[in-house]
């Protein structure tokens, strides 16, 4: 008889205490990885829109030749408008773009050599460096050396 009531109560369901325990438990392991999950997401945001810059210079030599007039930059870079609706470049907030020397484009949309340092406030292992090749345009990510 007495295994019988063993069976039936602990059949019922958890004590009270071992409920809370578990919720100690996953709250503890909630804690310990949100910031980490956090980070993450901080740093996919920047990547991501270090993409979307990296978008917007491959698409400044097509963008000079559709407007007839050549671009050098960062002369040009606080224009609200170099012709076509938008600014040269459109950076994030926290976000700067260094160019030495200066990046020149023609109306036919060759450009000069460049490079481009472009550096995140928020997270510097998000930013990059960017060389531009003489009149083809392209874009090379350039490896993180010291200035």
């Amino acid at each position: 008889m007495m295994s019988r009531v063993r069976t039936e109560r602990s059949a019922a369901g958890f004590t009270l205490l071992e409920v809370l325990f578990v919720i100690f438990i996953v709250g503890l392991l909630t804690s310990l990885l949100a910031p980490r999950i956090g980070a993450s997401l901080s740093s996919f945001e920047a990547v991501s829109q270090r993409r979307l810059i990296e978008d917007q210079l491959l698409q400044l030599p097509r963008r000079v030749r559709y407007i007839g007039r050549g671009l050098e930059l960062p002369r040009d870079q606080g224009k609200k408008d170099i012709g076509d609706g938008a600014p040269a470049l459109r950076l994030p907030d926290g976000w700067t773009a260094d160019i030495q020397p200066p990046l020149v484009i023609s109306p036919v949309g060759a450009c000069s050599a460049a490079v481009i340092k472009l550096v995140y406030t928020d997270s510097p292992a998000a930013s990059a460096r960017y060389g531009i090749h003489e009149i083809s345009c392209e874009i090379e990510k350039l490896a993180d050396a010291a200035d």
